[in-house]
């Protein structure tokens, strides 16, 4: 799960980033649309991990493991 923050929180800076870059310019609500996509497929896919490594836990050791992993 701290993984997924990690990428989410890196992703959202660069998507910043090329907002700021272009100013007030047209393609600065496209590049917001493509961030916000991105982060609910990186969200998702995450999510989807996370729940695969719980269900697959052997014991609660393990399950923590894949959480905090």
């Amino acid at each position: 799960m701290m993984t997924l923050i990690g990428r989410l929180c890196a992703l959202c800076a660069v998507s910043a980033l090329l907002e700021m870059a272009l100013g007030e310019n047209e393609m600065r609500g496209s590049i917001r649309m493509i961030g916000g996509l991105l982060m609910l497929h990186l969200t998702l896919h995450g999510a989807r991990e996370i729940l695969d490594g719980v269900i697959s836990a052997q014991s609660f050791a393990d399950m923590l493991q894949s959480l905090i992993g």
